[in-house]
């Protein structure tokens, strides 16, 4: 197994794991891991439904990761400009996915805010 393959299937693994302890409240607000947009470290309610709502979104990112490592260990005679090729790829649709997510996550944290705002209005 070479070192492209590991980085691949060990970010696959960092980038599901972020994704669950961040939407089930298992790591809350700070500035190590997570997503930083919009109002998403607004206040703890928002994290939490930013990270819900983006959550489906950075397991298919943890997938496309997943996916370039299992692909460059498994077809036979794989080049390394082949491998490279199916890395770069699979890390594009990762990127985009973790954009959109982040689009989606600082809807939903913004939308949490302006909930929270809006009843103490009352």
């Amino acid at each position: 197994m070479g070192l492209l393959e590991i980085v691949l299937i060990v970010s696959a693994i960092a980038v599901s794991w972020t994704a669950e302890a961040t939407a089930r409240g298992k790591l809350g607000v700070n500035s190590a891991v997570g997503l930083w947009v919009g109002y998403v470290a607004h206040s703890e309610e928002a994290w939490l439904a930013g990270h819900r709502a983006a959550r489906p979104l950075l397991h298919a990112s943890s997938a496309a990761f997943a996916l370039a490592g299992v692909l460059s260990l498994v077809i036979p005679g794989i080049t390394d400009e082949t491998g490279a090729v199916i890395a770069l790829t699979c890390c594009l649709v990762a990127l985009g996915l973790v954009i959109a997510a982040s689009v989606k996550a600082g809807r939903a944290a913004e939308h949490a805010v302006l909930e929270s705002v809006d009843g103490k209005d009352r």
